[in-house]
This record gives structure tokens, sequence and C-alpha cells, in this order.
């Protein structure tokens, strides 16, 4: 339809308008590059026009394409100019738009309080203007964002109501992405049978649209499922198929999880080693702020399930570090586990690590970190590491 438009286009304005359109679908289908090049034309056309909404709207899409690219300054550089383009505009829907684009900046910078505020505040003047497809696209990050925030139970039932409204409205990628934030409230939560059927919902929603970002994290949540149930050889399935999706769309910042992941799976001290070294080395020169943090909390496990404890402790002061210009009710409680585990490991059984391991157990609870409780409550008990 926006080929159409765009080959009909009588003037500048016109074919601005199109460009913007073309570029909104080359975003979904994860074509950046056909994306940013509209863009460019788009924000000429804008310019030389003084078309201050459609500046606006085309900042936001750059944001929105840099977003996947780990370009985290440049992401937050173009939100923060399309909102305030929108407000001079007095385009509500853009600035609502803009302000989700800043939480997505601040999620890439790790900085994930301050991610759940932007993303609040867009949800609260989408909800205002009545603009239901902005609202829906970004609840299922304020999701997301509670489970950082130590809410996960809220952040769950967040999830499920922005699942109900994006089917609603039909909009399929905001159903995705409350999926994906569903499935990992449940997760987080130890329920399993409900993450499997998020995770089935997500994959089929990412195919049916093309989007293979979405696909390629799906897959990798699903074999996560298949490592815990002991279906190995299903769970490497799937992490190969999500190995190749990034490799063909260049989707490199996925991979430090995904590599954690295979490490934990592993029984090869070689293998682990190898894969972890290769997710540092990407996160060194492409890192975004949950994949940051998701690298770090497998790569203690793994760690600990190969009792290497001076490697879960470093990757415990890592996540530390990156996190410290604004810690997070998770990135504290894992930062502290890995410790507190790896001290066990050595050997430590004094009553101040007990004090330490009884308080992060009801942390976990009141958290909704229950799947990170088990190895925990073993080491209270005197149990041995599987």
């Amino acid at each position: 339809a926006y080929e159409a438009a765009l080959a009909a286009a009588q003037d500048d304005a016109e074919r601005c308008r199109a460009w913007l359109g073309l570029a909104a679908v080359k975003r979904i289908t994860d074509d950046l590059d056909g994306a940013l090049a509209d863009l460019q034309l788009a924000k000429a056309a804008a310019t030389r026009l003084q078309l201050t909404a459609e500046a606006a709207l085309a900042h936001f899409l750059h944001g929105n394409v840099l977003f996947p690219r780990g370009d985290i300054e440049g992401c937050l550089r173009e939100h923060e100019q399309a909102l305030a383009l929108a407000r001079q505009a007095g385009a509500a829907e853009i600035e609502a738009e803009a302000l989700g684009g800043l939480g997505d900046a601040e999620f890439m910078r790790g900085r994930m309080l301050t991610a759940l505020d932007r993303f609040r505040r867009c949800v609260e003047v989408a909800k205002r203007g009545g603009f239901g497809r902005v609202e829906v696209a970004n609840r299922g990050l304020v999701a997301l964002m509670r489970w950082y925030a130590g809410d996960t139970k809220g952040g769950l039932d967040e999830a499920l109501a922005s699942i109900e409204a994006a089917a609603r409205v039909g909009h399929h990628r905001a159903e995705t992405v409350a999926h994906m934030s569903a499935y990992t409230c449940r997760y987080s939560l130890t329920d399993l049978a409900g993450a499997a059927m998020h995770v089935e919902s997500a994959l089929a929603l990412s195919r049916q649209l093309g989007t293979k970002r979405f696909e390629g994290q799906s897959l990798i949540f699903r074999a996560e499922l298949h490592r815990l149930a002991g279906r190995r050889a299903a769970a490497f399935e799937d992490m190969n198929q999500a190995f190749a999706i990034i490799a063909e769309k260049g989707l490199a910042f996925m991979k430090p999880p995904l590599l954690a992941m295979v490490a934990v799976a592993s029984n090869d001290r070689a293998t682990r080693e190898k894969c972890l070294a290769e997710g540092e080395a990407l996160l060194a020169t492409n890192s975004m702020g949950h994949n940051d943090n998701l690298f770090r909390m497998e790569a203690m496990e793994a760690c600990l399930g190969g009792e290497d404890w001076d490697g879960a402790e470093r990757h415990a002061m890592v996540m530390e570090e990156f996190s410290r210009h604004e810690p997070s009710p998770l990135t504290r409680f894992f930062v502290a586990r890995g410790r507190a585990l790896a001290g066990h490991g050595r050997g430590r059984r004094d009553a101040a690590l007990n004090a330490q391991l009884e308080g992060l157990i009801a942390d976990g609870e009141r958290f909704g970190y229950r799947m990170a409780l088990p190895a925990m409550q073993k080491a209270l008990d005197g149990v041995p590491a599987e």
C-alpha cells in the first residue's frame, strides 16, 4: 500500500508520508537497512518542508531501527529529538511513542527502573489520548520492567492484560512482546507449563509476522524449557535454529545470552569456557542492558555448575559494575546470590553465610525469583549440588 502511495504521490509531502509508512513496515520485518534508507529520504523532505510532526515520526522510527542494532546513544538521541518535535507539533500520539522509545533506550543502557518510568509515562499519555495501539505496544514492556523491579507477579498480571488488549485490537507485534514478557514472569515463578504456553504463542505470532528477531528469542526461551525438562536434543536443536537466525539477520546482540545457555547446558569444560569467552567478547563491542544481564546470570550459573568459583565471582562483579549507575532488585539479588553460592562452593559454612542465604531466599520469594531459590536452599540444607 505504501509503495502504491509513493508511486501515486503528487508532491514531496505525500512522498515523505509514504517513505515513513514503508520504513515502519520494513522495521517490523527486520529489513533495517531498507528502513534506514527510507527514513533518510523522509527526514530530508520533512526538514525541507518544515513538517514537524512528520520529522518527529521519522526520528522515532529511526530510534526504533537503531534499537535492535545495539546503538544505545543513537537510539537515545533519536527518541529525545522525536519527543521534543512531537511536543512542538502538539502530536500527542508521537509524544507517547517517543516516551516508549526512550524506555527502549534506557532498557538498552541497563537502567531498568528509569525504563519502567518511561514506559509507564508512555502508557499514561497513550491512554489519555485514546491511542490504543501505542498503549498495548508498551504495556508488555512495563510488565518486563516490573520483573526487573522485583514485582514479578505484578508484571505477569500486566503482561496478561496486555496480551488480551493486543489481541483485541489485532496488534500482533505487541501481543508477541507481551507473551515473551509473560514467559519471563512465569519462568521466574517456576510455572513452566504456563511459560511453555506463552513461548509457543510468541513463536507462532513471530513466524506469522515474519519477525526473525522475535522468532529467535522465542526459540531461545523454548530451548531453556527443553533443557530444564531434560530434553537435551530438542534444546540444542532450538539453540541451533536461533544461532542460524542470528547469523542470517546480523542480530549479534542476541548471541551472548544464547552462548551462555549453551555453556550451562554443556557438560564439557572446554565448551563452557569457549562459549563464555565468545559471549564476553561480543558484549565488549555490542552490549545491550537486558542481554548483558541475562548473559551474566547464565554465566554465573554455568560457572557454579562447573565449580568455577572464581568465574562465578567475576561475573557477579561485572554485573554489579554494569548496573552501578542504577542497580535494580534483580541485579542486586543475582549478584549477591552468585557470590553467596560461590562462597559456599569454596567450603564456607559460617553463620553469616547461612544468614545471607536465608535472606536471599526470602527476597527471592518476595520478588518472584523462585527459579533461583533451589540452589540456595540446597546449600542451606547441605544437599550436594547436582
